[in-house]
């Protein structure tokens, strides 16, 4: 009993240790709540800062853009497509819209902060010393009411072949544990239990992220 116990533990860490990110779930177009989910704007507020969008507002074309942070009523971008702006400042920006989001939010009314050669501000970016661009040219703030569509990073369902996968690992276990020479009705026990949670964990893991919709606007 123990090793099976051991050997449903074993699973459960090597395969939701490696499942999916943060992120808005997929949206399946067969779902009969689709068009609910595709307007809950709360969805924006589940992406993972510094992810890549694609950004479109009433009146204008798609625009690629990396989020922020978002709240009821205000999106919060960076606009890393300014021709000045060297690449490897650009992966500075996106270290710290990962790390520090709330640096942003803040910028307003905080003064600036800065890292490695990159400093930003209410008086512009500025890397190695040298001014590239105002602040509103990077760090860009959208009124909720503007947003007509926003793709970007969700996590797809698990797929068929995680499942199959994760339930060949936990019959594996579950064999051992019966050819152990433990009592038949453990042994069915582990078996059954051995493959129905490995297939559950199994689909689990294989979730993944795939560019998709986010939020469209109702």
């Amino acid at each position: 009993m123990l090793s099976m116990v051991i050997g449903v533990c074993l699973i459960a860490v090597l395969l939701s240790g490696c499942a999916s990110g943060r992120g808005p779930r997929h949206i399946d177009i067969a779902t009969r709540d689709g068009a609910l989910l595709q307007s809950n704007w709360s969805r924006v507020a589940q992406l993972a800062p510094a992810a890549e969008l694609v950004v479109t507002t009433r009146g204008s074309q798609p625009r690629s853009r990396h989020f922020v942070v978002a709240d009821e009523f205000t999106l919060l971008v960076l606009n890393l497509t300014h021709p000045a702006l060297p690449s490897t400042s650009m992966r500075v920006l996106r270290d710290m819209a990962s790390q520090h989001p709330e640096y942003f939010a803040a910028l307003q009314k905080s003064g600036t902060f800065a890292q490695d050669d990159v400093r930003i501000g209410r008086d512009g970016l500025f890397v190695a010393d040298r001014r590239i661009a105002d602040l509103d040219e990077v760090v860009e703030r959208i009124a909720r009411n503007d947003v007509t569509e926003i793709r970007g990073p969700v996590i797809a369902r698990g797929s068929i072949l995680g499942a199959v996968l994760g339930g060949w690992l936990g019959f594996a276990v579950g064999a051992a544990t019966a050819l152990g020479g433990t009592q038949e009705g453990i042994a069915w026990l582990a078996l059954t239990g051995g493959v129905s949670i490995g297939a559950f964990l199994g689909n689990h893991w294989s979730s993944h992220e795939t560019e998709g919709l986010v939020y469209r606007a109702p």
